[in-house]
């Protein structure tokens, strides 16, 4: 490989001046286009993950201050925990349901994951970086139950620490004691999204 270079060197050497500029400048352009295509964007992964880590530094080396309305929540809603990937809050919602419905006392139940959306930018601050986003995945859930049968179920979703909301309810009285519930339930995920490369 030297010999080829020296060759290749001796060669350059024998042309005129502007002929080993124009050779020069041309794997010089090559040389950076190389380096950005490569090392710049690693060099920019590695500062995108080198300022994330160092948000999550001083977010842990912030002062926990409660006030006795983070208190309440906390006792009502339980521990909190930062959003998943797309994929595993997903799964882990579709589990929770699952599990959930087959545990208590109902019947005809469904479960239908209707739909994602994005969230506003700002609406979890400080949680996903530069490439991510924050989505909401929601999912309809119905099914029939007693009304004792039905506080239990809905408590139980609301408890899930893979479900972050639950909404839309809507109570349809059928026959005897028996009453149709409709609601809606919401997992908040962390999605990369994905920039087209230059052309």
């Amino acid at each position: 490989m030297s010999n080829q270079l020296q060759q290749v060197l001796t060669q350059v050497s024998t042309w005129s001046r502007a002929m080993q500029w124009a050779f020069w400048a041309g794997v010089f352009t090559l040389a950076f286009l190389v380096w950005d295509a490569t090392i710049a964007n690693i060099g920019a992964d590695w500062s995108a993950r080198a300022t994330q880590i160092e948000m999550q530094i001083n977010e842990i080396n912030k002062p926990v201050i409660l006030t006795s309305s983070d208190k309440n929540n906390i006792s009502s809603y339980g521990e909190v925990t930062l959003p998943l990937a797309k994929s595993d809050g997903t799964a882990d919602m579709t589990e929770a349901v699952h599990q959930i419905l087959s545990s208590h006392n109902v019947k005809n139940d469904e479960y239908t994951r209707t739909k994602t959306s994005r969230m506003k930018s700002g609406s979890l601050p400080g949680i996903g970086t530069a490439g991510q986003q924050i989505e909401q995945i929601i999912g309809d859930i119905r099914f029939e139950a007693m009304q004792e049968d039905i506080l239990k179920v809905i408590s139980a979703l609301e408890s899930s620490p893979a479900i972050n909301a639950v909404s839309d309810i809507r109570l349809t009285r059928k026959e005897g004691r028996l009453i149709r519930v409709d609601l809606a339930v919401e997992a908040w995920v962390v999605s990369s999204s994905k920039k087209k490369g230059r052309r």
